[in-house]
């Protein structure tokens, strides 16, 4: 039976695996309406977020994530756009102040690291995907290495870090341990730079090998070996969609960016600033959806109506995720709100969408200061992951 699923389904487990290959890369997700996280999100029916991570060993500490990409998909054209975070790039990381992303992934894990990337880019992010290094080794391994030309020699050693990088330039064959080296490759002067851009050349000689006719009768092996080397959030009714949709798959359909900005010492600590103005831009053109640009239009006023501190700041993050500007947050009247009131003027339909995420009545007011006025009664308190959190 499974034999004959995977003969059936080939395109579908090579896609499928491609995906959870991913230290430096990913490749092809093709969904559509039947995945059952657009269910929650009533801001989105073009675009599909995920996390890509892939993390180094745990020899000096908790491991930090190696490599960060966001992959994101336009499940109404199949183009995928994919933004490669440098690991030295300086964010805030919630809890523990300002520090490179990637040690977000020790802090707190992929959860973790999948908020702090959310913050920093103010997107969404709708799944995760998540392997190790030798994971990574195993499923190039399966696929028969990898072919690519490498400009200059690679040599780096770390002994502490169990490191040992060698690779000549030149038309070289990467086997899983070659290829490894040459994704976390960073000794040159470009540093993480240098090597964002090596993953991104790695990315398209992935593609080309996973996609390969030779690879197919290996799809058993491959499709074996990812399910024991990845972690992810994708549920397993979302598996069918992937299945429905492999057979129109483009592979050429597919951008690749890295987050602009420039290297600076902190601190006497090196990082990456991202250039926020055109970050913004690339990120607008790159991952979010059409529908984000339109929520981008409307002003928000938030108001606490429950008594209990935080919340009005926790929905305006959130809010700010789906593209909303928040104008004004602060208290209202009194904090006996119960029931949770979202106020408009003008169209209803995004009073809609947010009454989907945050619960509570809508009634139409003319005379508010912006397009929607939210008091945020007791009942948001179900509703609120970080107050919870807090409370428990």
């Amino acid at each position: 039976m499974l034999k004959k699923f995977i003969i059936q389904n080939w395109k579908y487990i090579l896609l499928f695996t491609i995906i959870f290959i991913i230290l430096s890369t990913t490749a092809y997700i093709l969904l559509n309406d039947d995945f059952s996280l657009l269910d929650l999100n009533p801001f989105r029916d073009s675009k599909l977020n995920i996390l890509v991570a892939g993390y180094d060993s745990s020899i000096n500490g908790p491991p930090r994530a190696d490599t960060i990409i966001v992959a994101s998909v336009n499940l109404n054209t199949n183009q995928v756009g994919l933004l490669f975070i440098p690991r030295d790039t300086r964010v805030e990381i919630n809890g523990h102040g300002y520090n490179r992303i990637n040690a977000s992934h020790a802090y707190g894990g992929i959860e973790l690291l999948n908020e702090t990337v959310e913050d920093f880019l103010s997107i969404k992010l709708d799944y995760f995907v998540e392997t190790d290094f030798k994971g990574f080794e195993k499923i190039i391994d399966l696929i028969g290495g990898i072919d690519l030309h490498i400009e200059k020699p690679l040599h780096y050693i770390d002994e502490a870090g169990g490191l040992n990088i060698n690779l000549s330039a030149g038309d070289v064959h990467l086997n899983g341990e070659r290829a490894l080296q040459y994704v976390r490759f960073r000794g040159d002067k470009l540093g993480d730079i240098g090597r964002v851009s090596r993953q991104q050349k790695f990315v398209d000689a992935l593609i080309n090998k996973a996609t390969s006719s030779q690879n197919i009768i290996k799809l058993p092996s491959i499709y074996k070996e990812v399910m024991n080397s990845v972690n992810t959030n994708i549920p397993l009714q979302d598996i069918k969609p992937f299945v429905e949709l492999a057979k129109n798959v483009e592979l050429d359909k597919v951008t690749t960016e890295m987050v602009p900005g420039r290297p600076e010492y902190i601190n006497g600590a090196s990082y990456w600033i991202a250039e926020k103005k055109s970050l913004d831009i690339l990120v607008n053109n790159l991952i979010r959806s059409k529908e984000f640009i339109e929520n981008n239009k409307y002003q928000i006023t938030i108001l606490n109506g429950n008594g209990v501190s935080g919340t009005a700041s926790n929905l305006s993050e959130e809010l700010q995720k789906y593209g909303f500007k928040i104008n004004k947050i602060g208290n209202a009247d009194n904090y006996n709100y119960e029931k949770t009131i979202i106020y408009y003027k003008g169209l209803k339909g995004n009073a809609d969408g947010i009454q989907e995420i945050i619960g509570g009545r809508i009634e139409k007011k003319e005379d508010i200061d912006n397009d929607l006025q939210i008091i945020l009664g007791k009942d948001y308190l179900n509703n609120d992951k970080t107050i919870k959190e807090e409370n428990s």
